[in-house]
């Protein structure tokens, strides 16, 4: 009698710990400080066209016409270093730059009519490719949601500093 209880007792205690191990193994699946902090970096750079018309006029040299005709470069990755510094290593920013990411999407709001917005930003982790995420959103003029364009790329994540940054970012328009 007395075995059949410690029985009925271990056997309890041990779905209570198989219970436990489970929720934590749920919780720390779904925690993804490496998407999240992508998804962040994805979100701001596609919500950054207004602002960087702005800060390219702000550093246009006196005289010149504003704009992003003649952009100053200087200016401009100062504007974003700013803007998204502490999120993208020093070299992805660099790429960024290089491939003029800011400037094709505030291209895009400019052709659009406006400020453009992301809506339903999706990311999804690239199988075979560590912290290497796929993501895709729709950019909508701000005054009145209608879709301007799709977007999609990829974001490259890495871990510098303690914190997860932008390796390498892709954007097809």
């Amino acid at each position: 009698m007395k075995s059949e209880s410690f029985r009925k007792q271990a056997l309890s205690l041990v779905l209570f710990f198989a219970a436990v191990a489970a929720v934590f193994a749920l919780t720390r699946l779904r925690s993804d400080p490496a998407k999240k902090q992508a998804e962040f970096v994805v979100q701001q750079l596609l919500s950054c066209s207004s602002a960087v018309e702005q800060a390219v006029d702000a550093a246009a040299p006196a005289g010149s016409e504003p704009g992003l005709v003649a952009v100053d470069t200087d200016g401009l990755y100062a504007f974003l270093q700013a803007q998204l510094g502490d999120a993208m290593t020093a070299d992805c920013l660099d790429k960024v730059m290089a491939n003029r990411l800011p400037t094709r999407i505030t291209a895009l709001a400019g052709q659009s009519g406006g400020k453009l917005t992301p809506a339903d930003l999706t990311l999804k982790k690239r199988a075979g490719a560590e912290n290497c995420y796929d993501f895709s959103a729709a950019l909508l003029t701000a005054t009145d949601s209608t879709a301007a364009a799709q977007v999609s790329g990829t974001i490259t994540m890495v871990k510098e500093d303690g914190r997860w940054k932008a390796a390498a970012i892709t954007l097809n328009l």
